[in-house]
């Protein structure tokens, strides 16, 4: 056998050493960032694909940064183990080429190992899985607005102010108001808002809707509980969800709340604290409504704050809701009927941002954002009621999506984490309606706030929602919230041509 030359031997020893190290580095990586996604997010790994692939104007900063500085110093003693063990055994010892090739074999278990492990956290095989089966329940359960008639029950328009509070879960009150925590209410006047007004409930105590495939992050949450329909646009492609826009459409089938309110005579209005083209924001509230477009950018250029001005992902909300404030009293000045729809972002994952206004009444962060994300629109609710349109006035309060990360609610089944609801000053088709023993999605919320607001729906619903002040069940009443969970997570034709196309 031929002896190989030194120099060809420490080359193939030094080749060796950096694909094993990159086969280390691959597996470390992947096992501690799908050990921090397992322990802080519970999503699917289609509405994580939908939230990294969207476009990411305004993604707020601590999000990359809480990635970084919670993996990376994992990664670094795992990428300074492989180093000594590769100067510990860089000898040219029988003993040593030994365990060098041992180590080779870990190196490429550990990569098999933690991609197994990966695709368990992200749950990779369900996600393909279910997207090779295809659905039929948009062609036999979608109710198109613009084929039913939805008629102003007494003639008078009314007002809509829409608050959705960023991952307002019922899970932050105690057992004993109907809630998840063993000790605390961390939102007591939500929880005497949904008493005292109306608020549906799968139960006696505080309850809310539960969120589906296609409804768990905040774009999903305002396109499905406006529309009735999950995002379920496509990843990648011509038709994905990453050009939101671009080519002027934006599920430009779909017949949305803000559509039916502009053919009313509605002027309309979304206000949020954060760049509103993140995630097709502005495309669809434009092309869905026309709405009046006020964000980050907007605040900077109306003076409400300096041009460097910049915390989580824009502004807090102790500004957002003095710029609310000022928006309602020119909105009610108008001539006009308004729908003015605003996004609240303190409580948004990881951990929240906790503002100057908020305390420390409690031990961690997140509760006491909670409780003063509880405190301030408590406190905004009452200068509405102030105000000469509140008569007139529907208010409706909805968390947009559970917690993205489980702080707070990591023991509790998703199921059962259920997001925010109430109705103030509804009209709904009953004076007193049955709000409790209802199971119902982000989807329902579509016809019921029509509903709130006095509008008579012929059928009960719209889209894939039913009008919750009504006795038609909903899809998750009539056929259970697996079924429709599962069925929203397959491809569908109707989908793709009728709402896309």
């Amino acid at each position: 056998m031929k002896k190989q030359h030194p120099k060809a031997l420490r080359r193939k020893k030094v080749i060796g050493t950096v694909v094993c190290g990159i086969v280390w580095l691959a597996a470390s990586v992947l096992a501690v960032l799908a050990l921090w996604y397992d322990n802080t997010f519970d999503m699917s790994f289609a509405e994580l694909l939908y939230t990294i692939m969207a476009p990411l104007g305004g993604t707020g900063e601590s999000t990359v940064s809480n990635i970084i500085s919670s993996c990376l110093p994992t990664v670094i003693v795992l990428g300074a183990s492989y180093l000594l063990f590769v100067i510990a055994l860089w000898a040219d010892t029988r003993a040593c080429r030994i365990l060098r090739r041992a180590g080779a074999l870990f190196c490429a278990l550990a990569l098999v190992a933690s991609s197994a492990y990966a695709a368990h956290a992200f749950r990779i095989v369900e996600y393909i899985r279910l997207s090779n089966g295809e659905t039929l329940i948009y062609d036999e359960h979608y109710v198109d607005p613009d084929e039913v008639e939805i008629v102003d029950r007494d003639g008078e328009a009314r007002n809509l102010i829409y608050i959705y509070l960023e991952s307002m879960e019922t899970t932050y009150a105690s057992v004993a108001d109907g809630g998840e925590q063993a000790e605390n209410n961390y939102m007591p006047n939500l929880t005497s808002l949904a008493d005292e007004h109306v608020s549906f409930s799968e139960d006696e105590g505080l309850g809310g809707f539960h969120s589906v495939m296609g409804t768990g992050w905040t774009m999903g949450a305002l396109m499905a509980s406006t529309s009735g329909v999950p995002f379920s646009l496509s990843v990648f492609g011509e038709q994905s969800h990453n050009s939101l826009g671009d080519d002027g459409n934006f599920v430009n089938g779909l017949t949305a709340l803000g559509d039916v309110l502009e053919e009313k005579g509605y002027a309309q209005e979304f206000l949020c604290g954060s760049d509103i083209s993140f995630a097709g924001r502005d495309a669809y509230f434009e092309q869905h409504g026309n709405y009046e477009l006020f964000d980050y950018y907007t605040a900077i250029e109306e003076g409400y704050i300096a041009q460097d001005y910049k915390v989580w992902w824009g502004y807090e909300d102790k500004i957002l809701y003095e710029i609310a404030k000022d928006e309602l009293t020119e909105l009610a000045a108008g001539d006009k009927p308004f729908n003015f729809t605003m996004l609240t972002v303190d409580a948004h994952h990881v951990g929240g941002y906790k503002c100057t206004r908020c305390g420390e009444a409690y031990d961690t962060k997140l509760k006491n954002v909670i409780s003063c994300a509880d405190a301030q629109v408590a406190e905004f609710l009452a200068w509405c009621m102030e105000q000469e349109f509140y008569e007139n006035t529907t208010i409706v309060i909805t968390g947009d999506h559970p917690r993205m990360d489980t702080q707070l609610v990591k023991e509790t089944d998703f199921y059962d984490r259920t997001v925010y609801n109430c109705f103030i000053n509804a009209e709904g088709n009953t004076p007193t309606p049955d709000e409790n023993g209802r199971v119902f999605t982000t989807m329902d919320l579509f016809p019921t706030v029509l509903a709130a607001m006095g509008y008579e729906i012929e059928g009960e619903r719209l889209g894939l929602g039913t009008n919750l002040f009504s006795t038609v069940p909903t899809l998750a009443e009539a056929y259970g919230y697996d079924w429709l969970e599962e069925e929203l997570s397959k491809y569908s034709l109707y989908y793709k041509t009728q709402f896309v196309y």
